[in-house]
């Protein structure tokens, strides 16, 4: 017979409580934490499993998700970017990312972002002039398409 367990999911102001076998409540608990990087779960005993409040950094993201072209790469760059409160970018916080994340600029970031806005629709015109911003497209590409499942 199977251990009943109890845990909380913490998600910003929320608090998700999932009770039940131990295998049912650790689906629950990686169905979260893989839609939701800062989720903490707390079992009865008040032990925490260790998840962090802090956002995913670059190099861990591309290494997850695994983007295929500069395309992708500038949405995943773009998510990781407002999941870390920068909203609105511009080609040179792009550039920034890529190094953060241990990946070679392309030569012309501008042209990288344009097709990305341009012919994927990942990112969109910011308020400013220069400016970009992850466009609903791009984060659920990067929520739900990335990784792509073995072809």
């Amino acid at each position: 017979m199977e251990e009943f367990c109890k845990a909380t999911i913490v998600l910003g102001d929320s608090k998700i409580t999932v009770e039940g076998s131990a295998s049912f409540v650790q689906a629950q608990i990686e169905k979260f934490a893989g839609t939701q990087r800062g989720v903490a779960t707390i079992d009865d005993a008040g032990v925490s499993n260790g998840g962090s409040a802090q956002p995913w950094t670059e190099k861990q993201l591309v290494a997850d998700k695994r983007p295929r072209g500069h395309h992708e790469i500038v949405a995943v760059l773009a998510f990781a970017l407002a999941e870390s409160g920068t909203k609105e970018f511009t080609d040179e916080d792009i550039r920034r990312a890529y190094i953060r994340a241990g990946v070679r600029p392309p030569k012309h970031v501008s042209q990288a972002l344009r097709d990305a806005k341009n012919k994927f629709d990942y990112i969109a015109t910011g308020s400013k002039r220069g400016s970009y911003r992850l466009s609903n497209h791009g984060d659920s590409l990067i929520r739900f398409d990335l990784p792509r499942s073995v072809e």
